[in-house]
C-alpha cells in the first residue's frame, strides 16, 4: 500500500467514525464549481437522475452537468483555476482532470481567472477541518476568561472591521492599536465589531484587553497584527474585485472567497453570511463559512454553523 493509497484509508476511517458517507467523501475533492446558472441547467451522479442547479454547485469526479435549450452557466475548473462557459443544450463530464465535453458547446478555457482566486479545491479541503462538532467546544466556560483573536489580519478603508467573540454583558474591552488605547462597549450577540480608522498603510500590533468593572481581567501576552490597505497596496486588489464583478456579477460567495485569498477574513466572512442567507439550502459551500469563524476564533459561531452543517448532510443521505 502507498503512502498515499494509506492517507486516503485514514481519511475514510476518520469519516466513518463522524458517521460521514463515502459521498461525503467524494466532495472532499470537488473538481469543478458550476456558478452563475442561468435557465434550466442540471447536475447528476449517475446519469440517470438529475437536479436542478439553483445556486453556486461543487462537482466532484464521475458526475456530469447539463443544459437545456435555455440554459447556460459558467464552471469553473478547481485544478487549472480556468473558467468556460457552457451554452444551451450542453452536456459536460467531471473527470480526474477538470472538465470534458460530451455535447454541445463548451468555451475554450479563460486563463484570465487564474490569478483571482487560489485554487478553491485546496482552501475546501483545508475548510473540511473545521466542521467537525468536537466535545471539547461544547465544555462550559471556566473562571478563567481568555480571549484570542484572529493573529493576522488585512483591513481597509473599505473593509474597516475587527470582529473578536463577545464573552458576554458583563465585559467591556480595550482595543490597543501600537500604543494608542481604544475603549470598545460590550456587545450583544456572539460577537464584538469595531470600526478601525485612521492608520497609516502597512503592519500595525494590536491587542485586546478584557476589562470587567473596569478593571482588566485578560491581555494577551502577544500582539495580533493588522494589515493595513491603501494607497498604492490597495489598487490590486481593487482591479481583482473588479475583474471578479466581470467574471461573476453579483456572487457573494466568489467575493467571500477573494475577499479571504487576501486575508480580509471579516469581509469574507460577512460576504459568506450574506449568500447563504440568500441560499439556506446550499450544503456545499458552508465549510467556507465555518473556517472564517474557526480563523477569527468565534468558537460558538463555528460549533453552530457546524452542527447546522452535520444536519443538512445527514438530511441528504
Amino acid at each position: 500500500m502507498t503512502i498515499q493509497r494509506f492517507k486516503l484509508f485514514l481519511l475514510a476511517v476518520l469519516l466513518a467514525t463522524m458517521g460521514l458517507t463515502g459521498q461525503a467523501l467524494a466532495e472532499l475533492n470537488p473538481v469543478a464549481m458550476v456558478t452563475q446558472a442561468q435557465g434550466n441547467v442540471e447536475y447528476s451522479k449517475d446519469g440517470e437522475k438529475w437536479k436542478a442547479v439553483t445556486r453556486n454547485k461543487l462537482l466532484s469526479e464521475g458526475e456530469q452537468l447539463r443544459s437545456a435549450a435555455d440554459g447556460s452557466a459558467k464552471v469553473i475548473n478547481q485544478i487549472t483555476g480556468t473558467v468556460q462557459n457552457m451554452g444551451a443544450s450542453t452536456v459536460i463530464k467531471i473527470t480526474a482532470n477538470g472538465i470534458e465535453k460530451v455535447s454541445g458547446t463548451l468555451s475554450e478555457p479563460d486563463k484570465s481567472a487564474t490569478d483571482l482566486l487560489e485554487s478553491l479545491d485546496k482552501r475546501f479541503a483545508k475548510a473540511q477541518r473545521y466542521t467537525t462538532v468536537r466535545r471539547s467546544v461544547d465544555k462550559e466556560k471556566g473562571k478563567n476568561v481568555k480571549l484570542d483573536t484572529i493573529k493576522e489580519i488585512s483591513l481597509s478603508p473599505k473593509y474597516p472591521e475587527l470582529a473578536w467573540s463577545n464573552l458576554g454583558a458583563e465585559f467591556t474591552y480595550e482595543l490597543i492599536i501600537g500604543d494608542k488605547p481604544i475603549p470598545v462597549p460590550s456587545a450583544s450577540g456572539d460577537m464584538v465589531r469595531y470600526k478601525v480608522a485612521g492608520l497609516t498603510p502597512g503592519k500595525h500590533d494590536y491587542l485586546v484587553r478584557v476589562l470587567q468593572n473596569g478593571q482588566e481581567v485578560y491581555t494577551p501576552k502577544k500582539p495580533s497584527t493588522i494589515n493595513w490597505v491603501d494607497g498604492e497596496a490597495l489598487k490590486p486588489v481593487e482591479k481583482g474585485m473588479k475583474d471578479l464583478q466581470a467574471l461573476a456579477p453579483g456572487d457573494d460567495f466568489m467575493m467571500g472567497a477573494f475577499l479571504e485569498d487576501r486575508g480580509f477574513t471579516v469581509a469574507a466572512m460577512d460576504m459568506y453570511r450574506k449568500y447563504f442567507k440568500d441560499n439556506p439550502g446550499d450544503v456545499d459551500m458552508r465549510p467556507m463559512l465555518i473556517k472564517t469563524y474557526h480563523d477569527l476564533n468565534l468558537k460558538d459561531l463555528q460549533k453552530n454553523e457546524a452542527v447546522q452543517y452535520q444536519k443538512m448532510l445527514s438530511e441528504q443521505e
